[in-house]
């Protein structure tokens, strides 16, 4: 054999050989994994899954008495609308080759609110917190039963409760609370309340005590701002926008209105102390919600600003409350289902 065959042969022979050391390399193994985060929502519970799984292209959900109870999804969320336990499987693929897992999550919080008279199935808004140095106007805005606060810090809002249940008219409402000390603790006190529905309004003084009147209340969505302006009977108006563009909060500042958010709220109810609550019983701020459970509460930070007029108002109003130092403020919009509860401090 001449050196030229020789050469040829050894030549197709490494081509073989290559071509057989590819098709025996194993496929990766696939991995299938994933992560459950449990929120407690108004009569039910939110389960947010987040899909771990290694080297899988499709992925088969099943969740017996869940809601949906398959599904596609990389990354689903189900809910449960009574307490037990349930089992979670997912089957990861990669068109040829599986792997099954199956899970089993404890649910027994779930609130029992079957008297509530609104759920809140969605709703968006605009939220502000500012310090204000009107001392005379803020000491007369606090019941006897209350004292002075550290600092005088307000909190206002336009909230838009579009979709509700139990028949609900959908409704706007523009709210001023103020921090108050009771007992040693701090808490926000609703001064300021004006909404666009009767039946709103009746609820909220005899089931919560909260100071609801009635009012002309607009919320604007032209993103990346959001505005309300609201007047209420007396000829009392407020304006206030959060621009989210281009927006970067700081650290210290958000964990400020982290802070506030978490003091709860009492109001005065036929002679009663009570404490305002959410039906899920979530004991987070809704910033630390909205970042736990993205795909169900989308929240933005912004520049706030706030207008107020009393000119037509002849004795102190809550509206007089103008920012010496405002904090922060964000756009919010919430899709978990909740009620609102007031119970004896």
């Amino acid at each position: 054999m001449n050196k030229v065959n020789l050469t040829l042969l050894l030549i197709i022979s490494m081509f073989f050989s290559s071509c057989s050391e590819d098709d025996n390399t194993p496929e990766p193994i696939i991995i299938a994994n994933f992560e459950t985060a449990i929120l407690l929502g108004e009569n039910q519970a939110i389960v947010e899954l987040t899909n771990v799984s290694q080297n899988a292209t499709t992925y088969e959900w099943s969740f017996p008495n869940g809601t949906p109870e398959n599904s596609t999804e990389e990354n689903p969320t189900i809910s449960y609308i009574e307490n037990g336990t349930y089992s979670i499987t997912l089957v990861a693929s990669n068109g040829t080759e599986s792997e099954t897992k199956t899970v089993e999550i404890i649910i027994d919080n779930i609130p029992d609110n079957s008297h509530i008279p609104y759920r809140y199935l969605e709703n968006d808004g605009i939220f502000m917190y500012y310090e204000t140095d009107n001392v005379e106007v803020y000491q007369s805005l606090i019941p006897e039963e209350f004292n002075m606060p550290s600092r005088m810090v307000v909190f206002a809002f336009f909230n838009d409760f579009y979709e509700l249940d139990y028949g609900a008219i959908p409704y706007k409402e523009n709210a001023i609370s103020i921090l108050v000390e009771y007992q040693g603790e701090e808490f926000f006190h609703c001064v300021y309340m004006p909404v666009t529905d009767e039946h709103s309004m009746w609820a909220g003084i005899i089931g919560l005590g909260l100071p609801k009147t009635m009012g002309d209340i607009n919320f604007y969505r032209d993103n990346p701002i959001y505005s309300g302006d609201a007047e209420n009977q007396l000829g009392g108006t407020m304006d206030m926008s959060i621009d989210t563009e281009n927006y970067s909060i700081d650290n210290d500042v958000k964990q400020e209105l982290i802070d506030l958010q978490l003091l709860k709220s009492l109001q005065i109810r036929n002679g009663n102390i009570i404490i305002i609550g959410n039906t899920g019983g979530n004991e987070n701020s809704v910033i630390q919600t909205a970042e736990q459970f993205p795909n169900l509460i989308t929240l933005k930070f912004g520049e706030a600003t706030i207008t107020t007029n009393t000119d037509a108002i002849p004795f102190n109003h809550p509206l007089d409350l103008t920012p010496s130092h405002i904090i922060g403020g964000f756009y919010l919009k919430n899709t978990i289902p909740f009620g609102l509860t007031g119970s004896p401090l």
